[in-house]
């Protein structure tokens, strides 16, 4: 069975020019992939061109209650996007609210120890953490119109206990003279969501207990990059369950060693061996995830399908964020066997060009 041990993450990810490449439980002081000597096909490169593309990007999942949802930051250094996408799980609608931010010298900071990102006005949506309290939380507010209610959400979580419970990965991308670091944090969440015509009119959260996951990644992007990220979110008796899974065109040659798929159940992280997504039928139809190693089968079934294409000054990000359920199996690296069925999720298919 296929097995990638996790060792403790080094203090910096880049150290004397050289990248520490790997998969550590805990993280470093820093998501900071800046001083690679010569990135780009070892050439040398003024810092500010190597700097400028390095490209950021945190997500975060939730599932509480009667909604599902993913609230994302894309820092591309000139310019900001922020968003976030719920659904109802009963009545299966879908509200999404993005907004645009100015330029800023960085919109996703990279301390791990104490900090957070915020998009103000009109859409105000915050994610932020702090070791020292023990915290990590999610809140927005966003403003309706005649097309959807507004929403008032906020979900805290106790993490900093467990090193363990973290997971850094850090990949080549797709080079080794390039890397892409992803933060990788499962969650127990507690809060709640609640709408209405008028965010004056929101007078109470509710407080019901959830799963979430937090993902920050800072990468240098290519010119074109396609991605798909599968996430999954469920409670089956007394665990609890994430994970998730990618595959992108900056995917190092060396999957086998070398990528971000994970499996927690109760805080216990099993790195994952890589996966082949795929959707034969069209991204509307039923998708496909499947190693070599028999620890990942599985099917997901779209329920609701959000696609939306931007264009800002130089760069257009074509997306489409899906809600739906998985089936299948899942094997963690102690041999536990893990059985979905209808367990709620979140797919991400993306094309950026820069």
């Amino acid at each position: 069975m296929y097995y990638r041990q996790l060792i403790q993450a080094p203090k910096k990810i880049v150290q004397n020019g050289k990248i520490q490449f790997g998969s550590f439980f805990g993280v470093s002081d820093t998501v900071d992939i800046r001083g690679v000597k010569a990135p780009f096909a070892g050439v040398p490169t003024s810092t500010f061109f190597s700097n400028f593309r390095i490209k950021s990007r945190i997500a975060f999942a939730f599932a509480v209650d009667n909604y599902i949802g993913l609230a994302e930051f894309f820092d591309d250094k000139a310019f900001g996007l922020a968003e976030v996408i719920f659904w109802d799980k009963e009545t299966e609608k879908k509200y999404a609210y993005h907004t645009f931010m100015g330029p800023s010298r960085r919109f996703i900071p990279i301390n791990t120890q104490e900090s957070g990102c915020t998009s103000y006005a009109p859409r105000y949506i915050k994610i932020n953490w702090s070791r020292k309290r023990h915290k990590l939380s999610l809140s927005f507010t966003v403003i309706g119109d005649k097309f959807r209610p507004a929403a008032k959400a906020k979900y805290i979580a106790r993490f900093g206990y467990d090193e363990k419970s973290e997971m850094l990965s850090v990949t080549p991308s797709p080079t080794m003279q390039r890397c892409s670091a992803t933060w990788i944090v499962p969650l127990n969440l507690e809060g709640g969501l609640s709408t209405a015509k008028h965010r004056h009119y929101i007078k109470e959260i509710p407080q019901e207990k959830g799963l979430g996951l937090m993902l920050l990644n800072r990468t240098y992007l290519k010119i074109r990059t396609s991605s798909e990220i599968m996430i999954g979110l469920v409670t089956i008796g007394d665990k609890n369950i994430t994970f998730a899974f990618s595959n992108n065109t900056q995917s190092p040659i060396d999957e086998d060693n070398y990528n971000d798929n994970m499996i927690s159940v109760n805080g216990k992280i099993t790195a994952m061996p890589p996966v082949l997504i795929t959707h034969p039928f069209g991204i509307s139809k039923k998708w496909i995830a499947q190693d070599t190693e028999g620890m990942v089968d599985l099917t997901f079934n779209p329920i609701s399908v959000n696609s939306r294409t931007l264009n800002i000054v130089l760069m257009r990000n074509a997306y489409t964020t899906i809600y739906g359920t998985f089936e299948g199996v899942l094997v963690s690296d102690d041999g536990e066997k893990i059985v979905l069925k209808n367990c709620p999720g979140i797919v991400k298919k993306s094309h950026i060009r820069l």
